[in-house]
């Protein structure tokens, strides 16, 4: 019996002790043994659909009255482009060109970003696809005395091609972290960009494989100072 059989024989055997013993939490323990614990993308057969060496751009874009640096628009769109662009599996990303954001600002002055349709955008850009983010809202303080993130956006998959919105997502709000830290502790900016990035990775979900459990272990990026 070669080794991989070995395994795979032991994990059934425990899979019918535990069976027998009512344990449902652990009777999981070997699935994520032999699949682990990522999640597939919440857009699977729309990732699928997009042909190799196809050229992708991400464009977000807020609905709000914010300027300089409490702007989220430039920091989402490059975190998500970099977010997406890493996490998924490795046999797409590889197949897929990324346009940076810079390019994209560098084209399009603030009154076109916002006023051209990302149908229009992706086309002048040359991409194939754009990944679309509308920011319904947006805030980084709880109150006057604490910081938490709050964000919600609607998301669409575009084929520029087609002229055609091939997914749409109204994400639920999304809130960072879960318990408010005090503003004394924080740089305003240091934590509108680190909530930022975790935006950019609740986003990416929707595309790319991701662990459903990593919500829990939000906190830890804001430990007692």
């Amino acid at each position: 019996m070669t080794a991989q059989r070995r395994v795979l024989f032991a994990l059934i055997l425990a899979s019918v002790a535990l069976m027998t013993s009512g344990c449902a939490g652990a009777l999981m323990m070997p699935f994520y043994l032999i699949n682990g614990t990522d999640a597939p993308p919440v857009l699977k057969n729309e990732v699928k659909s997009i042909p190799k060496e196809s050229t992708m751009v991400v464009i977000c874009r807020s609905n709000l009255n914010l300027y300089g640096s409490s702007n989220p628009d430039s920091d989402l769109s490059q975190a998500l482009t970099y977010c997406i662009s890493t996490e998924m599996k490795d046999k797409k990303k590889k197949k897929l060109t990324w346009i940076p954001y810079d390019r994209v600002e560098d084209l399009f002055d603030e009154e076109e970003l916002h006023n051209l349709s990302f149908e229009k955008l992706g086309a002048k850009l040359k991409a194939d696809y754009v990944i679309g983010v509308e920011i319904d809202s947006f805030d980084v303080h709880h109150s006057s005395q604490f910081y938490q993130g709050t964000a919600k956006t609607l998301v669409r998959l575009i084929d520029v091609n087609k002229h055609e919105t091939i997914a749409r997502q109204s994400m639920p709000t999304y809130t960072y972290p879960p318990t408010p830290v005090p503003v004394s502790d924080y740089d305003e900016i240091e934590f509108q960009k680190t909530f930022t990035v975790k935006l950019a990775k609740n986003i990416a979900t929707l595309f790319c494989p991701h662990d459903p459990h990593e919500q829990y272990a939000v906190d830890s990026d804001f430990p007692e100072r």
